[in-house]
Order: C-alpha cells, then structure tokens, then sequence
C-alpha cells in the first residue's frame, strides 16, 4: 500500500516521456522519408532543439507556478493540454506535414516544461525526506524505461510500411499509440492527491529567462555544492543528447542496421541507463550517496574509451553502450537526490526551473555541437567529444561536489 502511493505519478510520468520520445524517434524516421537521407542529421538536430527551447525560456515561469500554486493541480491541466497537442501531431502525419509535428514537438516542449519542477518537486510531497532516494530513483528508472518504449516503438513503427506494404496501417498505428498515451497519462495524473506545503505567495520572482538563472545562482551559493550538481546535471544529459543522436547516424553508417535495430539499441540504452538509476537508489539506502557519481563518470569514461578506439560490431558496440548508460544513471541519481535533500520547502520548485533552464541550454548547446562535428568530421567523432566531456565533469565533481570525493 506504501509503495501504491507512487502509482499515479509514476503513471503519469511514464506516459508523457514515453510519448515525447516516440514522437521525437518518428521524426528521426518516419519525417526523414518526406525530405530525403541528406535531412536527417538536421531534422534530428532540430527536433531535439524544439524540445528543449521551452526550457531555457520558460522555466522561471514554471518554477514560480511550482512555488505559488499546487502542484498537483499544475501537473493536471498540463496533463490535459497533452491531448490537443498530440492532435495537432496526429494531423501532421497523416498528411505528411513537417511544419505541423515539428509545431507539436515544440509544444511538447511547452508542456513539459511547464509542469517539470512540479513533477519532481512533489516528489518529497509524496515520499517524505525518508523517499527521496527511492523516488528519485525510481522516478529516473521510469523516465528512462519510458525512453526505451518510445524510441523502441518509433523504429518499429516506422518499418511497417516497409515490412508490410502500408503506409496507412503506419499511420493509424502511430497516430493512435500518441492519443491513447496522452488521455492516458492525464487520468493517472487525477489520482495524483500529495500531501503538499502551503504554496508560497511571491510576486519579487522574476520571469526574465536571463536574470532568472543568474539569481538563482547566486542563491545556491549559500548550498555547498548545489550549482556543480546543476552543471553535472547539465553535462549528463549534454552526453545523454549527443549519444541518442549520434545513434541515428552511426547505427545507419558503421553498423548497416535497420530502423528497428537501431530503436532496439536506444531501448536497451534507456534500460541500462534505468537500472543504473535503481541501483543507485537501492545501493543509497535512504541516503544521498554523492560517491556513486565520480564512479559512474569512471565507468562512463572507460566503456566510451573502448567504444571510440576499438570500431566494435554490432553485438559488442551494444554491450559496451547499455554499459555506458547503466554508469551513466550511477552517475546521474545522487546529483538529483543532492537538490531533493538540501534545498528547503517551496525553494525547491524554482532550483528545479534553474536546474532545467541549465539542463536544457546544455541539450540545445549538444544539438549544435553535434551537427558541425557530424558534417564537419564524422559521426565516430561524437564519441571522442563524449569521452572528453565525461572526463571533464567526472574531474569537476570530484573535486568540488560534497562527499563525492575530496571535498566532505
């Protein structure tokens, strides 16, 4: 019965990630047919910045919302906006129409920003002090498994019209999956019932998306620790965004394998990333265990080592990425857990806003990055840039995060 407790959020939470990255791999394959092979390093590049520009805009706005109202109730009406959204992608598909689903990917964007901070800040609502860990941990287990779905479905849906000769049993397939996903994650969102702090009312908080991260920063200097959490945050889904990405173009390029190989690799990417977050719940016991995140950056370092200088084939490169990944949510868990524990009452809704705001320029920088050094290079080189950029944060937070290594 305690742990039934997590079923609506959980719910909810799995349904809206898993339609956002099943909408984002149908771009990556089903959209590409429409322009041409020669789009789709772009196309991938620009649905992931639709994605994220919300954020970096908009998450002073969602952070207030957090703070000023229930959060419960915010998680609700931006459940409910999920389904006219998914209705503008449904038309977009069924009539080949880039401009309508790259408007509903960056709708869902909106959306997702909007009730982010709510959506893990009712976490401590939920579980007490006590749940952070697990709730955490779990929550990121379910994000990720959600991914795995999502990016799972998306190549195997779009090879139906391949294997089967029919575009439109494609299009019916994709278009119901979305709807059903969206009505179904604003249901479980009306079982959502946290015992929630009174809201705080304050008008001081500013909306501008540039000063906004720059009070905030200067808020959480008085955290020891808690704006390299924001950049070790920033720097795993950097890593996280590049790797998906990238899989797209290497999978095609050096593994010669099939849309629906390629979703496979990115679901059992999601699963390792998952069970790296549960491991790090269970092994934290209640407790935020900030060692667990320099050796997630070592592991994560070594597998991507091995994956830049050895070529491996197919069965081999997926090992070592699922391993990669499993380090990879080692490393991501005690970071979120830090903020969950150490920033105070209704404080916490407007760090998570900073902290996305800083997620997310960091997945809009990767998505940039990514194309140059794609057309500039080649796609092996995205692994060399991972691999530094790991080593770098792995160094950083070592040194600077409390009780990840030298600093107690």
């Amino acid at each position: 019965m305690r742990r039934f407790k997590w079923f609506p959020l959980f719910s909810t939470n799995f349904a809206g990630v898993l339609n956002d990255n099943l909408l984002k791999t149908l771009i990556g394959f089903v959209c590409v047919a429409w322009l041409g092979p020669d789009s789709k390093a772009s196309l991938v590049s620009m649905a992931a910045a639709l994605l994220v520009v919300p954020y970096i805009f908009l998450s002073p706005w969602s952070g207030k919302l957090a703070k000023e109202h229930p959060k419960a109730k915010i998680i609700q009406w931006a459940k409910l906006a999920e389904i006219p959204i998914m209705t503008i992608a449904v038309i977009g598909f069924i009539f080949s129409n880039i401009y309508l689903v790259m408007s509903s990917m960056l709708l869902m964007g909106l959306q997702s920003c909007i009730y982010s901070p709510s959506k893990y800040g009712i976490i401590r609502d939920i579980g007490g002090k006590e749940g952070i860990s697990f709730g955490t941990g779990a929550m990121e287990m379910i994000t990720f498994m959600a991914v795995l779905l999502g990016t799972f479905l998306g190549g195997v849906i779009s090879d139906v019209d391949e294997n089967m000769g029919s575009r439109h049993l494609e299009i019916i397939i994709l278009c119901s999956t979305l709807m059903v996903l969206a009505i179904i994650g604003w249901l479980a969102s009306l079982k959502i019932h946290p015992h929630e702090s009174t809201p705080k009312d304050d008008s001081d908080d500013t909306l501008n998306p540039i000063l906004f991260p720059i009070r905030w920063f200067k808020w959480s200097k008085q955290v020891l620790g808690l704006n390299y959490t924001v950049l070790g945050l920033s720097m795993f889904w950097l890593i996280g965004s590049m790797v998906q990405m990238n899989l797209y173009i290497y999978c095609e390029k050096y593994l010669k394998i099939s849309n629906t190989a390629t979703g496979t690799i990115m679901a059992l990417v999601a699963v390792g990333i998952g069970a790296g977050c549960y491991a790090a719940g269970v092994i934290s016991n209640h407790k935020v265990n900030t060692r667990l995140v320099p050796i997630g950056g070592i592991g994560m370092a070594i597998t991507m080592f091995v994956i830049f200088i050895s070529k491996p084939d197919t069965t081999l490169f997926t090992v070592l990425i699922v391993t990669f990944a499993f380090f990879a949510g080692l490393f991501k868990i005690p970071l979120n857990a830090f903020i969950q524990d150490r920033v105070k009452g209704r404080e916490l809704g407007p760090v998570i806003a900073y902290n996305n705001q800083m997620v997310f320029v960091a997945i809009l920088i990767s998505a940039g990055v990514f194309s140059l050094i794609v057309k500039t290079f080649d796609s092996r080189i995205v692994f060399l840039v991972i691999l530094l950029i790991t080593i770098i944060t792995t160094l950083i937070t070592f040194i600077k995060l409390p009780g990840a290594g030298i600093r107690k």
